[in-house]
């Protein structure tokens, strides 16, 4: 399938925040997913490479892709905050989405890596406009947190088994708590980073939206 970008400035009263749309090339509104990427304190950014094979493999399968740099990365203006500010970001691109004419806003879903998924997770909790999620290599305490709030999406909840940070056996214990359409996905012989294994992460999460936006 062929596919087009667009490098794009997303403005707000004080800042302005880069991003990039990826698209199938067809006419009409597209279904889209927002993508947030890693802790910018450790060289995260939108073309991380789990990020990269996740947007390649939603684009294929007839979904738009919507990445961004947090403040301070890139040509994101501001300063990285480490929490609060990237929450405000995150929000801010995807009240931009729902209302794009590029965009349609009734098929919008979010998906997070590491850092990310936490900013996934806080975007799902304040705008209800997000009709699914996708959760990847979240924090052991950020993922518990979430854990016991009603989401009524449906969520993909992805870990590597391998994970420095997240023992298996907690992530799937957390991980049954979510109620209603909740898939749990543990990656075998892969890490935090997903080196070798982005493809796989990309099909899984490819599969999940295509089938739910």
């Amino acid at each position: 399938m062929d596919y087009e970008n667009l490098l794009l400035t997303i403005k707000t009263d004080d800042r302005s925040i880069e991003a990039r749309f990826d698209f199938p090339a067809k006419t009409g509104p597209q279904p889209c997913v927002i993508l947030c990427h890693p802790h910018p304190k450790y060289g995260g950014n939108m073309y991380n490479n789990v990020l990269n094979e996740i947007s390649s493999k939603l684009v294929r399968s007839g979904v738009g892709t919507l990445r961004f740099n947090y403040r301070g990365v890139g040509m994101s203006t501001g300063e990285t905050e480490g929490g609060t500010g990237e929450i405000s970001d995150s929000i801010t691109v995807a009240e931009f989405a729902s209302k794009s004419n590029l965009i349609d806003g009734s098929r919008l879903g979010i998906a997070g890596y590491s850092f990310g998924a936490w900013m996934a997770l806080e975007v799902n909790k304040q705008k209800n406009f997000i009709k699914a999620l996708a959760s990847i290599s979240c924090s052991q305490n950020k993922l518990s947190s979430h854990s016991t709030m009603e989401i009524v999406q449906p969520k993909l909840l992805m870990l590597g088994d391998r994970d420095h940070d997240f023992p298996v056996a907690q992530f799937q214990f957390l991980s049954s708590r979510f109620q209603g359409d909740a898939i749990i996905e543990i990656i075998s012989q892969a890490d935090h980073f997903f080196k070798g294994k982005e493809s796989i992460v990309g099909e899984i999460v490819s599969d999940f939206f295509a089938s739910r936006l």
